[in-house]
């Protein structure tokens, strides 16, 4: 007799903590139908925008660490722990979130402990609940601000998932990175945009079409990646910021 247990699906919860927290960006942009979805705490994680863009237009992209890395980064006091969605879904559409946040370019796959916000679904799903999640794997520091853009995302999906009003009230008050008034800086920011905005795009295409079964892109793509990243920043760094200013929001 054919044990049809077997074959059911491995889950896993998958905490999300930026724009995937919306359902219109992760079942109607990814196409993915959790099975459940929980609101989750994680005790000593903060959340940090450390992922870099493109300068003058997206700085920075949400990420996670731990509060013990940060001294030297944000005030301490000042950042509350992590707050998010937990959906239970299965290892492939793991694999397909992992696949549509970079394929292991600027993401790492990694393993968290929280804890339900309601007691009902505490004792539900039980105390702690083991998280799969992305983590920084290329990392940007001082932290750009995110564009106001992204930060719409984060506070409109801090505010469908009915996450607790003070965090959503951190969400809000966050620093983000404001277009240039002044028309030297204008000009800059149009040069550095047109110049490596289809670079960015090339990636993106590149990154996409080298995708593995594992959700990851080929180790010589994300190679590319990151050292590309890395020119694009330093020349923002070295020539750009010193003649036009800065385009990161710091």
């Amino acid at each position: 007799m054919t044990d049809t247990h077997s074959r059911q699906p491995e889950l896993v919860w998958y905490l999300a903590y930026g724009s995937n927290m919306s359902s219109a960006k992760f079942t109607g942009g990814r196409g993915i139908v959790p099975l459940d979805t929980v609101r989750v705490r994680i005790p000593g994680w903060i959340l940090a925008m450390e992922i870099p863009g493109l300068p003058y237009s997206e700085p920075s992209f949400s990420s996670i660490v731990p509060r013990t890395c940060i001294e030297a980064v944000v005030e301490k006091c000042a950042t509350p722990d992590l707050v998010g969605l937990a959906y239970l879904i299965t290892q492939d559409q793991y694999r397909h979130v992992l696949a549509s946040e970079g394929g292991g370019t600027a993401y790492r796959d990694i393993s968290v402990r929280g804890e339900a916000l309601e007691a009902e679904d505490s004792q539900r799903i039980g105390h702690p609940i083991l998280l799969r999640t992305l983590a920084t794997a290329m990392r940007r520091q001082p932290w750009p601000a995110p564009s106001r853009r992204y930060k719409d995302l984060l506070v409109q999906g801090g505010e469908e998932a009915r996450l607790p009003p003070k965090y959503q009230q951190y969400l809000s008050e966050m620093a983000c990175y404001n277009p240039p008034d002044a028309q030297w800086t204008k000009i800059g920011a149009f040069i550095f945009t047109t110049m490596w905005g289809p670079v960015m795009a090339f990636l993106e295409w590149i990154t996409g079409i080298s995708i593995q079964e594992d959700g990851n892109a080929l180790p010589c793509v994300i190679l590319l990646v990151r050292w590309t990243m890395f020119i694009i920043w330093a020349s923002h760094d070295y020539l750009f910021a010193p003649v036009f200013g800065r385009g990161d929001g710091l």
